[in-house]
């Protein structure tokens, strides 16, 4: 009887190894979201693999915002406290990424928007970032796949860690009507160009829980945080994202 060497067993093996790891293993495949352009109401996407928190602030103590800015968007809709312990980003491998927080057309007293506030922090040396401040429709309680609208802005000087507090930047997004019902508000941006940039984030318990959903280029689809095995998401509470309605001005 005839038994293969020692030599062709481990050549069998190291072969069958590298298959696994390069084919039967498989590879990461990104899949670029549809062009903002397009529009779509059809039934969300069904739920994403798990999508972490990529980058967020490690320091931990939380800073209350100064007068001016825990003034930022008043006599909109806020569900914030003005705290800021965290905030919530991505590494610059992602290309597009955003956070986006339910909000109610019960809440405003008119569903015609003056002005969106967004709270924004930064770990390393980049200032300035672009982004968008987003608008999504709801379809079963997850956002839609396509945002009915978007206004283009820049935040210039942005501060640098939690214990600045952030800083509040307004942006008019005067010509957004909120449809009835549910809406999600927030920004994207490409954290690969403006790199290190957060949304303030309020954990404070005696804050109520909003939702808040996440979506990125290499996983793009909605996630829910509070379905997240993340840990930096367990006390999360809600978003410094603020918005006022024309007749509050």
């Amino acid at each position: 009887m005839h038994f293969p060497s020692l030599r062709s067993l481990l050549t069998t093996f190291i072969f069958v190894s590298v298959v696994c790891l390069v084919a039967a293993c498989g590879q990461s495949v990104v899949t670029k979201p549809p062009s903002v352009e397009q529009t779509g109401a059809g039934e969300p996407e069904p739920p994403p693999p798990e999508v972490p928190a990529d980058e967020t602030l490690t320091d931990e103590s939380a800073a209350d915002a100064s007068e001016s800015e825990s003034q930022a968007c008043a006599g909109g809709v806020i569900k914030d406290d003005g705290s800021v312990e965290t905030g919530y980003g991505y590494v610059p491998s992602a290309t597009m990424g955003q956070y986006i927080q339910r909000f109610h057309s019960d809440e405003f007293s008119s569903p015609k928007l003056s002005k969106v506030c967004i709270c924004l922090l930064r770990s390393r040396n980049d200032n300035d970032i672009d982004y968008e401040i987003v608008f999504y429709g709801d379809a079963g309680g997850r956002p839609l796949p396509q945002p009915y609208a978007t206004v283009p802005a820049t935040a210039t000087e942005v501060p640098k860690g939690v214990a600045e507090a952030g800083r509040f930047y307004e942006v008019d997004v005067t010509g957004v009507t909120l449809p009835t019902g549910t809406s999600y508000i927030g920004a994207r941006w490409d954290p690969s160009a403006s790199t290190f940039f957060f949304v303030c984030t309020d954990r404070s318990e005696e804050t109520e829980w909003t939702d808040v959903f996440s979506m990125e280029d290499r996983a793009p689809v909605w996630t829910n945080i509070k379905n997240s095995r993340d840990p930096i998401f367990a006390p999360h509470r809600s978003i410094l994202v603020r918005a006022v309605a024309e007749s509050n001005e």
